[in-house]
């Protein structure tokens, strides 16, 4: 059986290269502008998610206490938990594995429980748009190069 070889030279050569740095410019520039919208609001979701779960133990024994003031002063701080914003957000690595940096601020503030900064790993498809797969570390995010 032999073998097929395909050769291109010269200008051949030269539109091929473009037509791949064509795509690849294509989908970097695709994931960047969906980045702050679609990635965002799909952290926003897991985030509220978790900061909201985290305050419901304390809003629970408040009510089995019986104290009102303290009850509703709760129920307004976990209310604000919802109100996420990213004052920072970068990405490194290709859309199919994603490492996202984000600084988040709850209701202008500093996140009530976790950290400022976070590091996550998401996925990008034009099919499914944004999906979150996991927090990862500092390091996952700064060795994620292509």
């Amino acid at each position: 059986m032999t073998a097929i070889k395909i050769r291109v030279t010269g200008w051949k050569a030269l539109l091929m290269l473009l037509i791949a740095a064509g795509f690849v410019g294509y989908r970097y520039y695709a994931m960047q502008t969906t980045l702050e919208t679609g990635a965002a609001d799909e952290l926003r979701f897991w985030l509220a998610a978790e900061y909201i779960a985290q305050g419901l133990p304390a809003l629970e024994e408040a009510v089995e206490l019986g104290d009102p003031t303290a009850a509703e002063e709760l129920a307004r701080d976990i209310v604000a938990r919802d109100r996420i914003e990213f004052t920072e957000m970068s990405a490194r690595g290709a859309p199919e594995d994603l490492a996202v940096r984000v600084r988040i601020r709850v209701d202008g503030r500093v996140p009530p429980v976790g950290r400022e900064v976070r590091y996550f790993r998401m996925r990008y498809s034009t099919v499914t748009g944004w999906r979150m797969r996991w927090e990862t570390t500092k390091l996952g995010y700064y060795l994620e190069l292509f």
